[in-house]
């Protein structure tokens, strides 16, 4: 957990400081646009006035005294813009010396591409990252795809685009070439003069331990779920759309092979019912799903081999947006085998 929170305070310390260049590099255009405008109309003003002195009949010759005082004012104004605006170019260039540290130092790989996806710069430990994605290559001024799983390549697109559309972070989960799998979080340029945006920093976390011990978790829990519905002679089911996917305990339950679709497994299952309980059990069905109202059915069922089990089954509505769906189990409550005469 504190790894994890140290991570996101490193993000968010980055992106903090991109803003602040940002800024700064706006602020100090704007003072050089304002003390350029400022010298321009300055001199213009003090030309202008100097002509219509002269252009007056019986005019003064200007007092020296008066003119230098002049000067001397449009001096001071003018050291103290140029003071700020070193002061905001000091500001600027400290800021982006604690970046280039936070960017070169970060325990975290980090890169920046421009706006054709190629990799501009990164750090010590991008490098490392993506070499260990593909070997054969230097990753400098190389596209960033050409490190990512063919899986990943259309995900990388989208995520782009969005970095480049929106102020805010973005984030995107991608598979590199050597099946590494890293959480990407994105941060748009500050924009050119003229408004553009020339590119990304991308900050990348690698999870692949993470999501393996995921996968190794789910699997657990799959398998302690087996071991559960083989104990308890029941297998769980999910209707969506006119389909029915069943857990692989199910098929060997109900003694139907599995590689029969979802779309034809209702009638697997129903053609293993008697004849004069199969429109009942379908009609129960369709009602019950139609009426989007839990249901629970009783009825024989005939396995291949001439034994009858006695099933339960039970099925509740899920909501969901747009789609109609339904999980449910059948279970085994009593089973009769046929003994053979001789």
């Amino acid at each position: 957990m504190d790894e994890i929170k140290d991570r996101q305070e490193l993000l968010l310390e980055i992106e903090q400081l991109k803003l602040d260049n940002a800024r700064l590099g706006q602020r100090m255009d704007k003072m050089r646009k304002w003390n350029n405008s400022l010298l321009q109309k300055n001199w213009q003003e003090s030309e202008d006035q100097t002509l219509l002195k002269f252009s007056e009949q019986d005019s003064e010759i200007p007092n020296p005294q008066e003119l230098l005082q002049e000067l001397r004012i449009h001096q001071e104004e003018l050291r103290v813009q140029n003071e700020e605006l070193l002061e905001i170019r000091y500001s600027l260039e400290e800021s982006r010396s604690r970046y280039q540290a936070l960017f070169r130092n970060s325990p975290l790989p980090c890169l920046v591409l421009n706006e054709s996806t190629r990799i501009l710069e990164l750090n010590h430990q991008a490098a490392n990252l993506l070499a260990q994605a593909n070997p054969d290559l230097h990753p400098e001024r190389m596209p960033m795809s050409l490190f990512l799983h063919q899986y990943s390549q259309e995900n990388f697109r989208r995520f782009f685009d969005r970095v480049l559309r929106n102020s805010e972070a973005q984030r995107e989960e991608w598979k590199l070439r050597d099946e590494q799998i890293v959480v990407a979080h994105g941060f748009a340029l500050a924009p050119t003069e003229d408004g553009r945006i020339e590119g990304c920093q991308v900050v990348l976390e690698n999870v692949t331990l993470q999501r393996q011990e995921e996968l190794q978790k789910l699997q657990e829990r799959e398998y302690r779920l087996l071991q559960a519905q083989q104990l308890a002679r029941l297998g769980d089911w999910q209707w969506e759309e006119g389909q029915i996917f069943c857990s692989p305990h199910l098929f060997t339950l109900l003694k139907i092979h599995p590689s029969t679709s979802p779309t034809n497994f209702f009638q697997a299952y129903l053609d293993r019912v008697p004849e004069n309980d199969q429109e009942k059990v379908r009609g129960q069905w369709q009602q019950a799903i139609e009426k989007g109202k839990p249901f629970t059915l009783s009825h024989c069922y005939l396995l291949p081999d001439g034994d009858r089990l006695q099933l339960r089954v039970q099925g509740s509505p899920v909501q969901r947006t747009g789609t109609q769906r339904y999980l449910g189990f059948v279970q085994v409550i009593e089973s009769e085998e046929t003994k053979s005469t001789h």
